[in-house]
């Protein structure tokens, strides 16, 4: 079990901090949130006396449970989210990242070549600073002069920063190609669609011209989008492919849900004016590579380019850049997922790492107009997105991105402006069925996106969308207020939701009143409704200047905290939310270490890796027993399977309730393996 656990099992996991919490009455729900990085959710009874909020507590539990799983010593494990709820609540109470540095972990990373780079250079710094020290020694007055006032003046310059505001660049539009992080990109110019002067982008959900599409629809390529004039009128539209165009027959082993659709559906996709699609998902795989390489040559073909997966890391990872009006958009597509993750020499998915956004988007900011990030993520059926994935949608736009559009939920999330830039969490199902055979799983209300661009302006407004037997129609009227209305619903959570019709003005990232509609299709504006003001869960910030990577990660807790000293292996970084006005992210990142103040003003016992655990510690409660575990609530963490090993739990605490006295100097069986 400890084998397992430290190569990174999430039954086995499981089974290790749960064991450690069941004298303790507590349990935690384990997940990753991407390869090395666990979330642990603790639950606590809601009917319990203890002060949840606790700032000793806090500290307490997050302590024990990462020294538990350092002592795994495990080299694949870097850093744990913990997060503290109620049982059979959402709200989040608190939560904290830290990094979790064993000593195999440690070995692993300083044998890794970019440690070994990272040493040679070092060294070589150094014997440049004594070569010039020599230099300056050896040389008169006047040469050493000259010498120092040059070194001087090249340290005071300033260095390189990330456009964090993201406002609009003025950029040249001559050339046909722009340097991305790895590679050159081509700049595809295509023809526009409309006579306005704006440029005009159609952002839809997912898209699945799957067997159970075409045994509905047949060879009617009109059909999805023949009522959908947005998509043929908008300059450039996207979507989410959520099922590959290939005749390929080898699936992914061992994947239940699978979907593929024939080639020639891609008709129907240049039918709707589709110019350009999202690969990053987790069904463009599901025929492994060949049903890949069917998928990009049958788009090429169709003239729809294609972002978000390649045949290798380099094609997976480039973006798609397009020039029209006298503007350039750059769009990137991730995937919350390292499973089928491109490589060097294998084809696959671009998966979601922020140091790589942060690459990506600082390459591109100087050289585009506008960028879009997608993301594939989240929970299906979700009401509302995650918190990870509001603290990394935020962080993409401290990055420098301008739209962020996500897919996956199959229903339409919340939407906020950030900065002056609006997120979209999920737009719903498109054209999408899921492969079932009831006839009424392609009835649906969803809406796509609407985005104009026009004198470095950025109009924003959902189109409400009516979708009949895979056919879809733009509503007006009440339907449309229908729609409209339950997507500002779900965005009153956010401190500013984006309103059904706004305009931000890239230049000072302001939102002003929208203009009178334009001469289009489109329906007319909804007025936006004032949203009541409501009190915000704080959510953590990533560090855009030091984004995820195997040797650092930042995380956040309150603003008032107090911090005990904490064993060598376990490292924690506090950060603030956001910047304060005026600086951007990474100058608000150069003045961390004077923001942030602790003192211990309690000590905290470190529990000894084989001393027994005493119940009657300050951590002691009275939360439910892991048995107890109520069934997950909607969009939270899946259950972890039920380990029988932990019935001596119960039988020990059953004791106590009858009222027979335990033997504390062995209050539980302790788990007989131990961490090597």
């Amino acid at each position: 079990m400890v084998e397992l656990a430290k190569r990174g099992n999430l039954q086995a996991l499981s089974y290790w901090v749960n064991s450690a919490l069941a004298p303790y009455k507590l349990y935690a729900r384990l997940s990753f949130i991407r390869a090395g990085y666990l979330r642990v959710q603790i639950e606590f009874a809601p009917n319990t006396k203890r002060d949840v909020h606790s700032t000793s507590l806090r500290n307490q539990l997050i302590r024990y449970i990462c020294h538990q799983l350092w002592k795994l010593n495990s080299e694949t494990l870097d850093a744990a989210h913990v997060v503290a709820c109620y049982a059979g609540q959402s709200k989040i109470l608190w939560k904290q990242s830290v990094r979790v540095l064993s000593p195999a972990r440690r070995a692993m990373l300083d044998r890794s070549p970019t440690q070994i780079r990272t040493k040679i250079r070092q060294a070589s710094t150094r014997r440049t600073q004594f070569q010039m020290m020599r230099s300056i020694m050896i040389s008169g007055s006047s040469a050493a002069a000259f010498i120092l006032g040059c070194w001087l003046g090249y340290a005071d310059s300033p260095s390189e920063q990330t456009n964090a505001s993201a406002i609009m660049t003025n950029v040249s539009l001559q050339g046909a190609q722009v340097q991305g992080n790895a590679a050159s990109v081509p700049v595809l110019k295509p023809k526009s669609n409309n006579n306005d002067s704006a440029l005009h982008l159609m952002f839809g959900g997912d898209v699945s011209l799957d067997e159970s599409y075409s045994a509905a629809v047949g060879n009617n390529y009109q059909w999805p989008f023949g009522n959908l004039e947005e998509g043929r009128w908008a300059d450039i539209s996207m979507v989410n492919l959520n099922a590959p165009l290939t005749t390929a027959l080898q699936s992914q082993p061992g994947k239940q849900k699978i979907a593929k659709g024939a080639p020639t559906n891609v008709e129907a996709l240049k039918n709707g004016g589709i110019d350009l699609v999202n690969l990053a998902n987790n069904h463009t795989m599901d025929y492994q590579s060949a049903g890949l390489d069917e998928t990009l040559k049958t788009l090429e073909t169709a003239g729809i380019a294609a972002v978000g997966a390649g045949r290798n890391q380099q094609e997976a990872r480039r973006p798609v850049v397009m020039e029209l009006k006298g503007q350039r958009i750059a769009y990137l597509g991730y995937y919350d997922s390292d499973f089928n993750a491109a490589g060097d020499r294998s084809a696959g998915i671009n998966p979601r790492r922020n140091d790589r956004i942060a690459a990506d988007i600082k390459a591109l900011r100087p050289q585009v107009d506008w960028i879009v990030v997608n993301y594939h993520w989240g929970e299906e059926l979700a009401k509302y997105p995650g918190d990870w994935q509001i603290d990394l949608a935020r962080f993409t736009v401290d990055q420098g991105a301008d739209l962020v559009v996500g897919h996956h939920a199959k229903t339409l999330q919340g939407a906020e402006v950030y900065k002056g830039r609006p997120i979209v969490y999920s737009l719903g199902n498109f054209i999408f069925s899921g492969q079932s055979t009831d006839k009424t799983a392609s009835d649906y209300d969803t809406a796509v996106l609407k985005v104009g661009l026009k004198d470095k302006q950025m109009k924003v407004e959902f189109q409400p969308v009516e979708v009949r037997n895979f056919q879809a129609k733009a509503v007006k009227g009440d339907r449309a207020q229908q729609i409209l209305n339950s997507i500002t619903n779900v965005s009153d959570i956010f401190q500013e939701p984006l309103g059904t019709s706004v305009v931000l003005d890239a230049r000072s990232n302001r939102v002003v009143p929208p203009a009178q509609p334009e001469p289009s299709p489109e329906p007319e504006a909804v007025p936006e409704p004032s949203p009541a003001p409501i009190e915000e869960t704080p959510a953590a910030t990533p560090d855009p200047t030091q984004p995820w990577n195997q040797k650092s990660f930042t995380g956040s807790e309150p603003t008032k905290s107090t911090e005990s000293p904490e064993p060598r292996a376990i490292e924690t970084e506090t950060r603030t939310d956001q910047a304060p006005e005026g600086k951007t992210m990474e100058d608000s990142s150069k003045e961390a270490p004077k923001a942030i103040e602790t003192k211990a003003t309690e000590p905290i016992a470190q529990p000894s890796p084989t001393a027994p655990v005493d119940p009657s510690q300050p951590l002691l409660m009275r939360p439910m027993l892991p048995s107890f575990a109520p069934a997950p609530v909607h969009g939270a963490i899946p259950t972890p399977s039920p380990l029988p090993s932990l019935e001596p739990h119960k039988r020990f605490f059953a004791a106590i309730e009858q009222g027979i006295a335990p033997d504390l100097s062995n209050p539980v069986p302790a788990v007989t393996a131990s961490a090597q």
